[in-house]
């Protein structure tokens, strides 16, 4: 297989992986229960806009720029972003997409935004510590002024006690063909393997696996990085429904904050 050959594929695998993060998770669900307290934290759609910090296939940013928000979303995968573009195009609605990690997020997009957000556990795929607290520094950069901060991820204490730590099965069905993706988790000292598994049948059995790593941030660490950045944090929930955060109970962990 020549270079280009080789080029080709690997961009097919990847787009593959890209369209199977859409097919395990329920969109219409995620969206119904996400966007009304993004739109509520973050305030009214402003000059500044709104920018989604690893926004993948750029779900919420459709969204929000429905909603009449100027929206950008950001994401290091070119593949997810390319799925994102065309989401946007198919939709008829303004938004901007770029390709880019945490590290260079400010100096890609710029600063002045009036909110931002960083969801579905897209800051602990950072995968360490020094990254997570680099991209809590780089959100604050990105801000303006009173500008907001929302940041989703799981909470990973509660998972750790989980042997095997497996969610899901998810099914999807496209066309005639139907989906079915899963994840397991696994727990080292500081971080987290995860390995995201989709399996289909279309003329036989096929699969396709993908794993990475993240950073099991905890509630005390994403508290103090935001103080460190001059984001001051305003509240701290474990779910959509803003129930107060357990860790010893709650599944996600949730905190919004303001740029002093």
């Amino acid at each position: 297989m020549n270079s280009e050959q080789n080029r080709r594929s690997t961009a097919n695998e990847l787009f593959d992986r890209a369209a199977c993060y859409d097919l395990g998770i329920n969109w219409s669900a995620r969206l119904k229960r996400e966007i009304p307290v993004l739109t509520d934290v973050l305030g009214p759609p402003a000059a500044g806009g709104l920018l989604d910090a690893g926004c993948g296939t750029g779900h919420q940013i459709c969204a929000l720029a429905q909603n009449g928000y100027r929206a950008v979303g950001a994401d290091l995968s070119e593949e997810m972003i390319g799925i994102a573009r065309r989401a946007a195009m198919n939709l008829g609605v303004s938004a901007e997409f770029h390709v880019t990690p945490y590290a260079t997020l400010h100096h890609t997009v710029g600063g002045g935004f009036d909110g931002l957000f960083c969801l579905g556990n897209a800051l602990a795929a950072a995968g360490s510590a020094d990254a997570v607290r680099d991209a809590i520094g780089q959100f604050a950069s990105c801000l303006r002024s009173g500008g907001r901060l929302f940041i989703q991820i799981v909470n990973f204490p509660l998972m750790r006690r989980d042997n095997p730590c497996v969610r899901g099965p998810r099914v999807a069905r496209v066309g005639d063909v139907e989906y079915v993706s899963m994840r397991h988790f696994v727990f080292g000292d500081e971080q987290v393997e995860i390995t995201n598994i989709t399996l289909w049948k279309d003329s036989g059995w096929k699969h396709r696996a993908h794993t990475g790593t993240l950073y099991p941030a905890t509630v005390d660490q994403l508290h103090d990085w935001c103080e460190a950045s001059e984001l001051r944090v305003d509240d701290v929930w474990g779910g959509y429904d803003r129930a107060p955060f357990d860790p010893q109970r709650s599944t996600d962990l949730l905190i919004s904050a303001t740029k002093a």
